[in-house]
């Protein structure tokens, strides 16, 4: 039996599909391929039947990243599960020493760890490793206040994510985010120190869920709302949970004000209009005193 069950989502990406199982298959030695067809409509189940040993699943109708997740989840016939994106990497021999940790820390609900950051066009790493701190152990509150888990780095227990009821799907590109809140309310997670995936970051025209950075803040937004009334939040102190809402907004707002300043230095002057008007949705008073956002929004 496989020691790992490795699911790949995937919608009207054949191109992508086979490096993406290939590096699956050099991350660890005793691994089940899972691949869910979000209901594609190019030639997908033709690529698929030319990938030798996976497990090809498809869902009868376009369901979204959080139902193909799960439809994985209960396909897997082993206790431990990991993930990956299409358009990602699995780095050699990753899942086996995310496994290793996992088995050397039987309270925890799951590993993570680093990324190697690539271009959105080639995906070719740039250098840079995300995030720069991987906590480990209880990161609750860390979490609350910003995503540093990718799902592609995680191999948990099967058992965690199912019993927090799965990934839940209408989130808008952050429902992993939602599901490691519910997760680490609970329990304990791990982290190995070197980096397990290569990510190709988003731009305007990649494709990409988290390409739509306002939509990705404004649901971050909503989910840690949800998650500031689970009952450890709920207990916790007001001044606790009102700093973990304002380094989220804050974060948010930077962010903005980053995106319009590249958006203007490349010639968009209607995205950095757009990015300037959220930032100073996200922070009307700060967006006052902030010569930065001002001038942004005249250049704009």
């Amino acid at each position: 039996m496989p020691a790992v069950s490795v699911i790949i989502p995937t919608h009207n990406r054949a191109g992508l599909l086979p490096v993406a199982v290939e590096s699956v298959r050099l991350a660890g030695t005793d691994l089940e391929i899972i691949v869910v067809d979000d209901a594609s409509t190019d030639n997908t189940p033709e690529v698929c039947e030319r990938l030798a040993g996976i497990c090809y699943l498809r869902l009868p109708r376009n369901e979204g990243l959080a139902a193909a997740r799960n439809a994985g989840i209960r396909a897997s016939s082993v206790e431990i599960v990991a993930f990956l994106d299409d358009d990602d990497l699995r780095l050699p021999g990753s899942i086996d020493a995310q496994l290793r940790a996992l088995e050397a820390s039987p309270d925890a609900a799951f590993c993570y760890g680093r990324l190697l950051a690539a271009d959105p066009v080639h995906g070719l790493p740039t250098g840079e490793v995300i995030p720069k701190q991987c906590p480990d152990g209880d990161v609750f509150w860390d979490l609350l206040e910003q995503n540093f888990i990718s799902p592609v780095t995680v191999v948990a227990r099967k058992q965690t994510p199912i019993e927090c009821d799965l990934f839940t799907s209408g989130l808008g590109g952050v429902e992993d985010w939602d599901l490691w809140l519910r997760v680490t309310e609970r329990r304990p997670v791990v982290t190995i120190a070197e980096p397990v995936a290569i990510y190709r970051r988003a731009n305007l025209t990649s494709g990409q869920m988290c390409s739509d950075s306002v939509s990705m803040y404004r649901q971050m937004l909503r989910a840690q709302k949800s998650a500031l009334q689970l009952p450890r939040a709920a207990a916790a102190p007001g001044w606790k949970r009102r700093r973990a809402r304002s380094r989220l907004l804050s974060l948010a707002y930077n962010a903005m004000v980053h995106e319009a300043e590249t958006a203007l230095v490349e010639g968009d002057p209607a995205t950095a209009r757009a990015k300037s008007h959220e930032a100073l949705r996200l922070r009307p008073l700060r967006a006052r005193t902030d010569l930065n956002l001002l001038r942004l929004l005249r250049a704009a």
